[in-house]
């Protein structure tokens, strides 16, 4: 607008009958200096303006929650020895907490652990809560998924002190609140992530982790998502963090290692911050990667820390791509919502029974076979599908979890979910932004697409459509992934509305 008036009054000043006397070049001149002069101090006072009056107040951190040397790691096969021997990198807890004029207050903490189930998350958000005051339905609890990591399971040793001193991310971030600009950013990274299900010549399903003869595998059974949303934070005119969405499994390092490491993520963290400088937060959120790895079948498995770091670093100058292109994000309004899915538990057939009771004679005579570093023997699927059978008519709830940022929506769900309903969400999502997780608030194994439990030969052995269509990899009945979909989608136009 100042500009168009600006050109508007010099041209007028100039071009009066097209005749210019000393007099309209002096009063030209000095208007000029003074348009030009207002035009500045209009633009500058406009944007500190704009600052003084933003409501939406963030506060970013970090804590090291490394636990000791010796206590079990959690993640991949490591036989019967699951005991931490080292600390290749420290293990973080992340977290923002955002809050608007009115007080209202939402958490989003991500943790450098393979999982969080119920329980720990609920006695995280409880201490939480009576150290901040924010409601423990406003916090999202993620787990980036990294195999390297410890226990969380309440009853493990020294969990509780550990899953506290990580929770206290949140507590630091509620003392550090200041006016805050959000951008967003996004870019597609396409070289680090694939489909880990299988289409083989023979009609069968197969896992990318499996070894084949040239000429075995027809390709994917599905897609990858290659999106990378960045979400910086700036205050006091200064970028101090930015949050990373991008999904795949953090398995980069398989049962040979025994010390903790973030995995990939923790080199997206280390490439960021030689860019930013030490004191900048990446805060990373793993999206749904049920069915997406780091393994190219055509490659193999490198499981070296060099190939973590391979990994992250391409991520992590993916994210500085994202953030050099990254725009202001709007709105300051803030709320949070939830909702308790009732599902089902996964149906055993009679023929499935019949299979599973004979295996277990087979054991009853020969012993249980031990675990597999490239699978799972049926016998443990056996047993499995016995203790399935007996409890497949009870109905648990999960929780899917919306937070509002202004026009940044963040969406948790409780698991392993497949990548392609991410996308779906994000799709259908009526805000401008959208980042999706997985292993949000729980951890319910793996939730599959309803074609994925088609894709393979008929019958209901262990494996036959996959590892993750398999009963015991997956508790819920066909359709329960497109019911947690439908559920975050629903709390989001919600959302959007209010």
């Amino acid at each position: 607008m100042f500009k168009s008036l600006f050109l508007k009054y010099i041209r007028t000043m100039v071009n009066i009958n097209n005749k210019i006397t000393p007099f309209h070049m002096k009063a030209s001149s000095n208007s000029i200096i003074i348009l030009i002069a207002i035009l500045i101090m209009t633009s500058c006072s406009g944007k500190r303006s704009n600052e003084r009056k933003s409501s939406l107040m963030i506060g970013i951190a970090e804590v090291n929650y490394t636990p000791k040397v010796g206590l079990d790691l959690m993640g991949n096969y490591r036989g019967n020895d699951y005991a931490s021997r080292g600390v290749h990198d420290s293990l973080f807890a992340r977290a923002i907490v955002a809050s608007d004029s009115k007080g209202m207050k939402v958490a989003v903490l991500s943790v450098d652990i393979c999982y969080l189930s119920r329980e720990p998350v609920e006695m995280m958000r409880k201490y939480i809560s009576s150290q901040t005051g924010i409601k423990p339905d406003n916090i999202m609890i993620h787990a980036t998924h990294t195999h390297s990591g410890p226990r969380s399971d309440l009853d493990a040793p020294e969990a509780k002190d550990y899953l506290t001193k990580a929770a206290g991310a949140v507590v630091l971030a509620n003392q550090h609140l200041k006016p805050s600009v959000l951008y967003i950013g996004r870019t597609k990274e396409e070289r680090v992530s694939f489909n880990r299900r299988l289409k083989c010549i023979d009609g069968t399903t197969h896992m990318c982790w499996e070894k084949f003869k040239p000429g075995f595998v027809v390709g994917p059974w599905g897609p990858t998502d290659p999106e990378l949303i960045t979400l910086s934070i700036e205050q006091e005119g200064k970028p101090t963090g930015v949050i990373v969405n991008f999904g795949c499994h953090a398995t980069t390092l398989t049962g040979n290692n025994w010390l903790y490491t973030a995995d990939y993520p923790g080199y997206i963290v280390e490439s960021i911050r030689r860019v930013k400088g030490k004191d900048f937060i990446p805060l990373f959120l793993n999206g749904p990667c049920g069915n997406v790895t780091q393994v190219d079948y055509r490659v193999g498995f490198p499981d070296t820390y060099q190939e973590c770091q391979r990994i992250g670093y391409i991520l992590g100058v993916s994210a500085m791509e994202a953030i050099n292109n990254q725009e202001v994000t709007s709105g300051n309004i803030i709320s949070a919502s939830k909702e308790m899915v009732p599902l089902k538990r996964i149906t055993i057939t009679e023929d499935q029974l019949k299979w599973a009771k004979a295996v277990m004679k087979k054991v009853e005579k020969e012993g249980m076979p031990p675990l597999q570093a490239d699978g799972i023997p049926d016998a443990q699927y056996a047993k499995d599908w016995i203790e399935l059978y007996k409890n497949q008519n009870i109905s648990d709830s999960l929780e899917v979890m919306v937070v509002r940022i202004g026009d940044v929506a963040f969406v948790g769900l409780p698991g392993e979910i497949f990548c392609e309903f991410g996308m779906d969400i994000k799709s259908r999502s009526p805000f401008r932004n959208t980042i999706v997780m997985g292993l949000t608030n729980d951890d319910r194994e793996y939730f599959p697409t309803k074609i994925s439990f088609t894709q393979g030969p008929k019958g209901f052995t262990p494996m036959i459509t996959g590892y993750e269509t398999t009963p015991g990899s997956t508790l819920y009945d066909i359709g329960a992934g497109e019911k947690l979909a439908e559920s975050a989608i629903n709390q989001l136009k919600t959302l959007y509305n209010k």
